[in-house]
């Protein structure tokens, strides 16, 4: 059993990435269009986690209010004026979420679920991910081919929540 695949182990991880994430964009740098380049990967890297991680939560919070936010910010351009307004309330979404829901929901996890169902799950997710087609970080965007991206825009949370609850082939 690896315990880099154990399901706790990626939530905590993502939670992690959640956190940088929202920090680089608190601090407000770069272009608007870098910044909303920046938005969509936090809504792609989002989805992937509420993906694995709504089974061990209420249905209610922040990850609810995380995915409202993100449907109204898929469809602003970076120069509206509720693109900031909206994309601050999704960074506060997140880091309540991370602050209080997720830890909570790692809990759960760890207690329902056996040291090897855990392992089982986590490699899942992972595999799951390797498969979907996402956003990449704006700084990765030009290293992969555009028919190999998810591209953001109207639809584009469900499109990337559909991508990751398709079985992975291969």
């Amino acid at each position: 059993m690896n315990g880099a695949t154990d399901l706790t182990t990626v939530l905590a991880g993502d939670h992690r990435e959640l956190d940088r994430l929202c920090t680089e964009l608190e601090l407000g740098q770069g272009s608007p269009e870098n910044r909303k380049d920046l938005a969509d990967h936090l809504i792609a890297e989002l989805v992937r986690h509420a993906v694995a991680e709504e089974p061990y939560l209420d249905g209610e919070g922040d990850l609810a209010e995380a995915d409202r936010l993100m449907r109204q910010l898929e469809g602003a351009g970076p120069q509206e004026t509720r693109f900031e307004r909206l994309l601050g309330g999704l960074i506060r979404a997140i880091r309540r979420h991370v602050r209080d829901e997720g830890p909570t929901a790692v809990d759960e996890v760890r207690r329902r679920c056996s040291p090897q169902r855990r392992a089982e799950l986590g490699k899942e997710v992972l595999e799951i991910r390797d498969a979907a087609k996402t956003v990449p970080h704006p700084d990765l965007a030009d290293r992969l081919p555009q028919a190999d991206q998810l591209w953001p825009g109207p639809g584009f949370v469900d499109r990337a929540r559909a991508a990751l609850r398709a079985p992975a082939s291969g």
